[in-house]
C-alpha cells in the first residue's frame, strides 16, 4: 500500500470518528408514544450530506412513518443532491437528463394529497439554489384520505422512498418527532460512514492514468473526483471513467482553459455504461502547466480536480 493510499484510510477513518461522536453526543433519548389532540406537521429530511458536501445520500429520513388523518407532513430538503418527494407514474420515462428534468422540474398536485391523481411531484428540493431550474427548500403535503402512501424520489429512483400510514384521527401515534428524529441522526452516520467506505475503496483503484469520475452505490454518493489532484508526465493518456458508478448519475469533465484542436476540452455529459453512456473520457496531455476542470453539475459541491503536466 503506498503512503498516499494510507493517508487517505487515515484521513476518512479521522472523519468517521468525528462525524460519529458529532451525532451521538447530541441525540436524544427515546420518547413514549403520544395521543393525538389536535392535528400534527410531522419532519421528514430529504437526502443528508457530509459537511464538505462531498458525500450524498439518497434517503428519506425517516423512511417510514405514521401519522393521523388530517396530519401534514414537511419534507425539508437536507442536502445539497437535488430530490424529488413524488408519487404515481411520471409522465415521461427518465431515459435522459432532458426528460429527468422535465418531470423533477414541475410542480404536480396542491398543497393536499390526493392519492387517486396518476402523479404528483414536488418539484426539486434542494439546499443550494440554482439559476438553471427553479427549487425549493421544503414542501408541505397535508393528508386526509386514509392508507399506506409510498412517494420517492424521481431523480434516484425507487430505492429512494418514504413509506405514509396514515390513520384515524386522533389515533395513538406509535412514535414521536423526537424518535423520528434520533433515527434520522442514526441512519445519516451510517449513510456517510457507506459513502467515506465508497469513497476510499475508488481511490485504491484509482492511477495517474486512471481517474474515477465520482462513485455511488444504492445508499451514498461520493461527488468528487478521484484523484482529483493528478500529476503525470508530458505525453501521458488520462482516462476520466463513470465505472464506480452503480446508479444514474450525470457528470462532466470539463477544463476551464485547456484547448485541443482549437476548441476547448469538455467530455460533454457522461452516464455510467449500464445508463447509455458515454462513460469514459480520455485526454493525451501535451501541454506543460496545471489544468483545472470541474463537473458542471455538481461543481457547487466541491467536485473540481485538475492534472499537472511535467
Amino acid at each position: 500500500m503506498s503512503f498516499r493510499s494510507h493517508g487517505r484510510r487515515i484521513a476518512v477513518l479521522l472523519a468517521l470518528v468525528g462525524l460519529l461522536i458529532g451525532l451521538f453526543g447530541t441525540a436524544p433519548a427515546e420518547a413514549s408514544v403520544t395521543t393525538n389532540p389536535n392535528t400534527v406537521t410531522w419532519k421528514v429530511l430529504v437526502g443528508e450530506q457530509s459537511p464538505d458536501l462531498a458525500i450524498q445520500g439518497m434517503r428519506f429520513l425517516p423512511g417510514d412513518i405514521t401519522i393521523d388523518q388530517g396530519d401534514s407532513i414537511n419534507f425539508v430538503a437536507n442536502s445539497a443532491e437535488i430530490h424529488t418527494v413524488s408519487y404515481g407514474n411520471p409522465p415521461l420515462p427518465p431515459t435522459s437528463v432532458d426528460n429527468l428534468l422535465a418531470d423533477a422540474v414541475p410542480r404536480v398536485g396542491g398543497p393536499v394529497f390526493d392519492p387517486t391523481a396518476p402523479w404528483t411531484n414536488s418539484g426539486i428540493l434542494t439546499t443550494m439554489p440554482s439559476s438553471e431550474f427553479p427549487s425549493v427548500t421544503s414542501y408541505v403535503q397535508k393528508f386526509t384520505t386514509r392508507g399506506d402512501f409510498t412517494f420517492y424520489c424521481v431523480i434516484h429512483g425507487k430505492m429512494m422512498s418514504i413509506t405514509v400510514h396514515v390513520h384515524a384521527p386522533h389515533a395513538p401515534y406509535p412514535h414521536t418527532q423526537a424518535w423520528y428524529d434520533l433515527q434520522a441522526r442514526l441512519q445519516t452516520a451510517s449513510i456517510l460512514a457507506d459513502g467515506y467506505w465508497l469513497w476510499a475503496t475508488t481511490a485504491a483503484k484509482a492511477t495517474p492514468t486512471h481517474v474515477y469520475v465520482g462513485a455511488s452505490d444504492d445508499v451514498a454518493m461520493v461527488m468528487r473526483f478521484i484523484w482529483d489532484r493528478d500529476v503525470v508526465p508530458l505525453g501521458t493518456t488520462v482516462t476520466f471513467d463513470l465505472g464506480a458508478n452503480q446508479v444514474v448519475v450525470p457528470h462532466t469533465v470539463t477544463f476551464t482553459s485547456l484547448q485541443q484542436n482549437g476548441k476547448p476540452v469538455d467530455s460533454g455529459t457522461l452516464l455510467p455504461a449500464f445508463a447509455g453512456g458515454p462513460s469514459t473520457f480520455s485526454v493525451k496531455f501535451t501541454q506543460r502547466g496545471t489544468w483545472d476542470y470541474f463537473c458542471e453539475f455538481h461543481d457547487d459541491m466541491g467536485m473540481v480536480g485538475s492534472v499537472t503536466v511535467l
